[in-house]
C-alpha cells in the first residue's frame, strides 16, 4: 500500500470518529439546552401564577417569597424580577452577584452589544396600593453557555488536533519501520558485503527501494564475482609467463653461461704463465659465475621452489617463504631481522590462495626493504580453524606511512595486493604500529570442505 493512501485511510478513520464524537457532543448539548429552556417556560408559568395572585392579595409575604425563591434557583433565564412598593422600596432580594470564573472584561465585551434597559410594570393590590414589577436583565446564564459552548469547542477541535498527530505520527512510525532496515541494507552494501538481502516491507515506495537495493547488491555481487574470475586468469597467465620465463632463462641463458664457465676454466689451464690472458680468463670466469648467480635469483623469484607444482597437494608454501626471506636478507644492501612464522595447522592450501600469499609477502618485504628504512620486520602465516580463515601479517618498525588514509593507494606494488587479495575473497587491511611502524594484514576465507578434500588425496 502507498504511504499517501495510508496517510489518508487514517485521516479518514479519525475524522469519521471524530464526526461521531461532536455529532454526540452536539446532540447532548442541544438536550441540555432544551431541558433548560422547558424549566425556564415553566418558571415564568410561575411567575405569572405569581403575578395573578399578586393583584387580588392584601399580603405580599408569600408572593415576595416566591419571586425570590424563583430568583434564587436560577430559573428564570435572561433576566431578574425585582418587586417594589409605591416609594421604590425594593421588596425582593437584590440580584446576588455573578459567580462567573470569566474575568469581568470578557463579560462586558460578551454583552456590549445588548440593550441592558430594565422594563417595569406598575401593579395594584386587592387594597389599592400600587407596587411596581421590574424585569432586571441578567445575562450571565447566556454568557455562561456561551463560553461553555465555545471551550468545549476548543477542546474538541484540541482533542481532533492531538487524534491527527497520534493518528499520522502512528501511521509513519509504522510505515517507515522498514527505514532501519533498508539504512542497515545500505551499510552493508557499503562494506562490501552484498550477499543479505533486504526484507519486503508493506509501504509500497519503501518496498521499491527495498527491491532496487536488492537488485544492486546482486548485480555487484555478479560483477564482483566475473572480476574476481578475471583476476584469477590474469594472475594464472602471469604466473605461467613466469614459469615458461623462467624455463626460457634456465635452458637458454643457463646452458650458455655454464658453457662460458667451462671455457673461461680451460682458458685458466691453458694460459699457465701468461698473465694477460689469466686475468682476462679469470675476469670471464667470475663474471659468469656472477651473472649465474643473479640468474637463480631472477629465477627463484620468478618461479619460487615450492609453488612449482601444477596440483594443490605439491605447494609447499611454508618452504617457498623461507626461501624468499633467505634470498631477501642476502641481497639486501642494509641489514634487515626477518622473523618468519608459519602456522598451516597440517591444512593444505589451494594453489591459488598459496601463490597469492607468496606473491603478497614478496611484495610486502620488497616495501619494507626499499621504503619503510626498518630494522625488523615480522612475517606471519596462520590458519583460524575457528574462523575458517587463513591470516597474513607482515609488520615493521620503520618510519610509517606517508599518509593517516588506512587504505594508501600507493603504486603498482600495492594495487596488486588488493587485486590478489581481492581475487580470493579477502580483506586487506593496513594499521600504524606504535611508536611507528605498518602492519599490512590479510584474511582470506577458507572453504574447510576443499580443504577436507585435499587433504583426504594428500
Amino acid at each position: 500500500m502507498q504511504l499517501v493512501t495510508r496517510l489518508l485511510l487514517r485521516l479518514f478513520a479519525v475524522g469519521f470518529v471524530m464526526l461521531i464524537l461532536v455529532t454526540l457532543f452536539t446532540m447532548f448539548a442541544a438536550r441540555h439546552d432544551i431541558a433548560d429552556e422547558v424549566r425556564s417556560s415553566q418558571s415564568i408559568g410561575q411567575l405569572i401564577t405569581t403575578l395573578s395572585e399578586l393583584q387580588g392579595s392584601d399580603s405580599l409575604d408569600r408572593q415576595i417569597a416566591a419571586i425570590d425563591a424563583l430568583n434564587r434557583g436560577e430559573r428564570l433565564r435572561h433576566f431578574h424580577v425585582a418587586l417594589l412598593d409605591e416609594s421604590g422600596r425594593r421588596l425582593t432580594q437584590p440580584a446576588a452577584k455573578p459567580s462567573s470564573a470569566m474575568p469581568a472584561m470578557i463579560n462586558r465585551f460578551l454583552a456590549s452589544n445588548s440593550t441592558m434597559s430594565s422594563y417595569a410594570l406598575s401593579l395594584q393590590l386587592g387594597d389599592g396600593h400600587p407596587v411596581t414589577l421590574v424585569l432586571e436583565p441578567n445575562p450571565e446564564s447566556e454568557i455562561s453557555e456561551s463560553v461553555t459552548g465555545a471551550l468545549l469547542q476548543l477542546a474538541l477541535f484540541a482533542v481532533l488536533g492531538l487524534a491527527l498527530i497520534f493518528a499520522i505520527g502512528g501511521t509513519l512510525r509504522l510505515a517507515l519501520a522498514p527505514l532501519s532496515g533498508i539504512l542497515a541494507g545500505i551499510a552493508r552494501i557499503e562494506a562490501g558485503d552484498y550477499a543479505t538481502r533486504i526484507a519486503a516491507s508493506g509501504t509500497r515506495e519503501l518496498n521499491q527501494i527495498a527491491q532496487a537495493l536488492n537488485h544492486l547488491a546482486a548485480a555487484l555481487t555478479d560483477q564482483i564475482s566475473k572480476q574476481r574470475e578475471l583476476l584469477h586468469r590474469l594472475q594464472d597467465v602471469q604466473e605461467e609467463e613466469r614459469r615458461k620465463l623462467a624455463h626460457e632463462l634456465h635452458d637458454e641463458f643457463g646452458q650458455l653461461l655454464t658453457a662460458i664457465q667451462v671455457d673461461a676454466s680451460y682458458l685458466l689451464k691453458r694460459s699457465a704463465g701468461q698473465s694477460a690472458l689469466e686475468a682476462c680468463a679469470q675476469a670471464m670466469y667470475e663474471n659468469s659465475s656472477s651473472i649465474l648467480s643473479q640468474l637463480r635469483g631472477l629465477l627463484a623469484q620468478l618461479r619460487p621452489y615450492g609453488l612449482q607444482g601444477d596440483e594443490e597437494h605439491d605447494i609447499a608454501l611454508e618452504q617457498a617463504l623461507r626461501d624468499l626471506v633467505k634470498q631477501r636478507q642476502s641481497r639486501g644492501v642494509v641489514e634487515l631481522d626477518c622473523k618468519l612464522n608459519v602456522n598451516l595447522d597440517n591444512i593444505a592450501i589451494p594453489q591459488r590462495l598459496a601463490v597469492a600469499i607468496y606473491r603478497i609477502a614478496q611484495e610486502a618485504l620488497t616495501n619494507v626493504m626499499r621504503h619503510s628504512e626498518a630494522s625488523c620486520v615480522d612475517i606471519t602465516v596462520a590458519v583460524d580453524s575457528s574462523a575458517h580463515a587463513l591470516r597474513l601479517t607482515v609488520a615493521d618498525d620503520g618510519k610509517g606511512m606517508a599518509s593517516t588514509d588506512p587504505q594508501p593507494t600507493g603504486g603498482l606494488g600495492l594495487i596488486g595486493i588488493r587485486e590478489r587479495v581481492l581475487a580470493n575473497q579477502g580483506q586487506l587491511h593496513w594499521h600504524a604500529v606504535r611508536p611507528h611502524g605498518v602492519l599490512l594484514e590479510a584474511i582470506f576465507p577458507l572453504d574447510m570442505t576443499v580443504i577436507g578434500e585435499v587433504a583426504h588425496v594428500n
